[in-house]
């Protein structure tokens, strides 16, 4: 667009005096005088043009080169930087440019974690590290850092450098920090008091997202008591903490709460829910000592998680705005869920070994606005009836004992199923967009029934093993061959086939890629392009990559094309894909 509107007004520029000379030339009596003007005005024509053409390509050079991503909004530059994990490559941004100097100084997010300090020869790679000036030292370090004894704890020492480096030179400056996270996951009960140091000062700085993990064996870190008093904080995620019963919980703009693998009770919960009423997500992941968990009182909660770690034996929800709820159980869990009081709940993800038919469709039954549902290992369920018209995912995971499925739900967008048989008497789903069946031992005729079923409504057969894969743009005569364990996947959409396929490429090394398409498939373009044209135009999309795609290892490919009696617009396409002696073993995964 400014090259373009560089051209047009530099040809606008011209009119004047392309003008004036056109009128004396006109008004000129001398013929002679006339050709003389005519060819100087050719000339100047010609130099102009050619200066223009200069000044273009002059212009389009500065457009390539341009520093656009400094262009950006500095909350954008500052999301970016969130982006950057390792420490170093956060740092060299403050030297690329003025501007970059200052994004890196006004940047208000602070990531401490200690595993970058755990690598091999990590110590080396942090030797530049030095302590700061006294006057610039807290008083924390004056007291403990010399007495943990640096031979010993080279790489404690470094982290603590790092830190308080980082703190003295940055964070001391700023009048208030956004986000605030601290990873510490060895020797956590030396570096207690520096931690209740750095923890104090973020709050101190009117810190909004505190993040705290500290993992300990046998025991649990204790936090600073102001935490729970801080009006600024409105995300909290613990790991490995203490919170106290008799702990004073002030919490009062607190909207996302996450506590993990903390031994936490019922007055624990209760007080969290009673002094932060504008809760909005709350999260309670492998946590122990939970047996009855009761949450109401929470306007405003949106989203509610929990993966259960010991003998919880009811959960009972009363949130009128809750719109997703998951809950992970143990395989021996028999945990009752009460959720009546959540009628407006749209997202249901359920892991529950010793939920039974009854129980699902009573719990069910409270939501009729659930739009996806997600059923994981729920081992005692036999036989679901799902009536729902504003249902629009669905999925039922290894659900290995579950005989029969009836499914009416008129809006379904997604489905999936893995498991042995399949199951389903009857589904009533024509919006369907995509269907994914992950299969073991499964008998041909049945799945080949279920998917004739998909016939003539536009969608595209995705059919996976380890060895081979078969892709069918027409399901009109369909004849499936036995793979053993293999994967189905329906989609209306072509690039969604091609996903697929560079996916299942990457991971497995198929030896055979059989396709029944139009000649004038979009997919066959893709094959074209990405296989059989691999030895004309090598890859060059990992140069900058250790790790290569599939492309780099593919030696070469044989293509065979035959004619199908039952579709003459889709033949058969078989090409016989040769992998490089070099190429990674494919990964050791399920289909």
């Amino acid at each position: 667009n400014i090259l373009t509107g560089f051209i047009q007004h530099s040809s606008s520029s011209q009119i004047p005096s392309i003008c004036s000379h056109n009128r004396v030339s006109r008004f000129s009596k001398d013929r002679t005088l006339m050709k003389k003007r005519k060819g100087k005005g050719r000339t100047q024509r010609k130099n102009r043009k050619k200066g223009k053409m200069m000044e273009i390509t002059n212009t389009d050079e500065r457009a390539v080169n341009a520093d656009r991503i400094s262009e950006l909004p500095e909350h954008i530059l500052h999301h970016i930087l969130c982006l950057l994990r390792w420490p170093a490559d956060l740092a060299r941004t403050s030297i690329l440019s003025k501007k970059w100097k200052v994004i890196w100084e006004s940047f208000t997010s602070f990531d401490f974690d200690q595993r970058h300090f755990q690598c091999v020869n990590a110590a080396d790679k942090w030797d530049h590290l030095q302590p700061l000036p006294v006057e610039k030292q807290s008083s924390i370090f004056k007291q403990a850092f010399e007495s943990l004894g640096f031979v010993e704890l080279p790489l404690i020492h470094k982290f603590i450098l790092f830190v308080e480096n980082t703190l003295g030179t940055r964070l001391y400056q700023l009048p208030s920090i956004q986000k605030f996270r601290l990873h510490v996951v060895f020797s956590v009960h030396l570096l207690a008091p520096f931690m209740n140091h750095w923890i104090s000062v973020a709050t101190d700085k009117n810190v909004n997202e505190l993040d705290i993990h500290a993992k300990m064996d046998g025991k649990f870190y204790a936090l600073p008591e102001l935490v729970f008093a801080s009006r600024t904080i409105t995300s909290l995620k613990l790991y490995g903490c203490e919170v106290g019963d008799s702990t004073s919980i002030k919490l009062q703009n607190l909207r996302e709460l996450s506590m993990k693998a903390m031994r936490i009770n019922e007055n624990i919960v209760h007080n969290f829910v009673q002094a932060c009423p504008l809760i909005e997500d709350m999260r309670l992941i492998n946590c122990y000592g939970l047996k009855f968990l009761h949450v109401s009182s929470l306007p405003k909660l949106n989203k509610f998680e929990v993966h259960e770690r010991s003998s919880l034996r009811s959960v009972k929800l009363e949130a009128p705005n809750l719109e997703t709820f998951w809950f992970q159980g143990k395989k021996s869990s028999r945990c009752k869920l009460i959720l009546a009081g959540c009628g407006n709940l749209k997202n249901l993800t359920l892991k529950h070994s010793h939920m039974a038919d009854k129980s699902f469709h009573e719990l069910i039954s409270h939501f009729p606005l659930l739009e996806k549902l997600f059923l994981l290992e729920c081992r005692t369920l036999h036989r679901i009836t799902i009536l729902s018209d504003k249902l629009k995912t669905l999925s039922l995971v290894r659900c290995h004992k579950l005989k029969e499925a009836n499914i009416d739900a008129p809006n379904l967008l997604s489905f999936e199923y893995t498991g042995a048989e399949l199951p389903f008497s009857s589904m009533n789903a024509s919006r369907l967009q995509e269907v994914k069946l992950h299969l073991k031992s499964q008998k041909q005729k049945s799945v080949q029934k279920f998917i004739e079923g998909f016939d003539g409504k536009g969608f595209k057969l995705f059919l996976a093993s380890k060895q081979g894969v078969n892709i069918y743009e027409e399901l009109r005569g369909l004849h499936l061959s036995y793979f053993g364990a293999y994967k189905i996947q329906l989609t209306k959409s072509a690039r969604m086939v091609e996903n697929l396929l560079n996916s299942h490429l990457r991971d497995f090394h198929p030896k055979t890629l059989i396709l029944k398409t139009s000649l004038t498939s979009d997919l066959l373009v893709f094959i074209q392009e990405r296989i059989l044209n691999k030895e004309k135009t090598p890859p060059s999309c990992c140069k900058y990559y250790s790790k290569k795609c599939w492309r780099h290892y593919l030696d070469g490919a044989k293509m065979s094309l035959f004619p199908d009696a039952s579709s003459a617009e889709y033949p058969n396409t078989i090409l016989e894909l040769k992998w490089s002696e070099a190429a990674p073993l494919p990964e050791d995964v399920e289909i």
